[in-house]
């Protein structure tokens, strides 16, 4: 059997629809609305019409066994993905929404909401007890940790379980270039021993799904921001929880300051310049 294996916020879902309709050509409608309004590739699961050839699941996440004659595809990101998985896991929870703007409100009942939440919620009351709001910066050192250390972040995106049966890894990166997402469906074609078929409506539908992703949408925000930071150029931001964190590790790996006021404060800055001048002025003191 034909089976994608891979860890919520990873886009299985999206992965199953295409290879389906354009590797085993099941014939399913795709210039019909595919996604949820919080852009789940979903709204298939309702559709009697639809033919389920290959089937997503998290296999490896529920310790479900592979037989010996499975073809598994697996959905694989490294450590430069964290932004797009993190942001896509929590906004895409099943079909329930949560926000990360403002997390740090209400937030035991916000991550009560998903089982993916369980073990944030679990580390945070272990170690600041139980409350009904936190200080946001406790929230963003979470996200944090899942942006920077392996086994709070990557490790849990690639803990698949070791099989017998035939593996295929898809790079997560290809699906946000449509050269590189057709060369990459082409290659698990080959592994199907089948053919890829590109239509105009194919490509419709993957520009859907760049526009719908929350995750991508904010990596290419926070390289901006990120950008206007290193070159001191003014820039007004709003950024949620991941996306602060994310600034944070930037500044750790380029600049080795991990614990400046501005970066442990609740109040984050709303400008890049304001960064950008503490920064450089907190590492010209090394020279002094």
């Amino acid at each position: 059997m034909q089976k994608i294996d891979f860890y919520g916020g990873s886009h299985g879902n999206f992965l199953e629809l295409v290879v389906n309709v354009a590797i085993n050509q099941n014939g399913y409608d795709i210039s019909r609305p595919q996604f949820t309004p919080d852009g789940a590739c979903h709204l298939k699961e309702k559709d009697s019409s639809y033919d389920k050839i290959t089937v997503a699941q998290h296999y490896s996440y529920y310790n479900v066994p592979f037989g010996s004659a499975d073809q598994v595809i697996r959905i694989v990101p490294n450590k430069n993905d964290m932004l797009i998985c993190i942001t896509n896991s929590f906004l895409r929870a099943g079909d329930k929404k949560i926000t990360i703007d403002d997390l740090e409100k209400d937030t035991i009942n916000k991550l009560s909401l998903f089982k993916k939440g369980e073990n944030f919620l679990k580390t945070i009351v272990d170690d600041h007890g139980h409350r009904v709001d936190y200080p946001r910066s406790v929230i963003r050192n979470y996200f944090y940790s899942m942006l920077s250390e392996y086994s709070n972040g990557l490790g849990m995106f690639v803990n698949f379980t070791p099989s017998s049966a035939q593996i295929h890894n898809f790079p997560f990166r290809a699906f946000f270039d449509i050269g590189n997402f057709y060369q990459e469906l082409n290659e698990i074609a080959k592994f199907l021993n089948q053919d890829f078929f590109p239509t105009i409506e194919l490509g419709k539908l993957h520009s859907d799904f760049i526009n719908r992703n929350q995750g991508y949408l904010s990596e290419v925000k926070c390289k901006q921001v990120w950008s206007a930071i290193l070159h001191g150029k003014p820039m007004n931001i709003k950024l949620n929880l991941v996306e602060e964190a994310w600034i944070n590790v930037q500044i750790a790996k380029s600049f080795r300051c991990y614990d400046h006021p501005m970066m442990i404060q609740d109040e984050y800055p709303t400008n890049t310049l304001d960064i950008s001048k503490a920064i450089f002025d907190w590492k010209s003191k090394d020279h002094r």
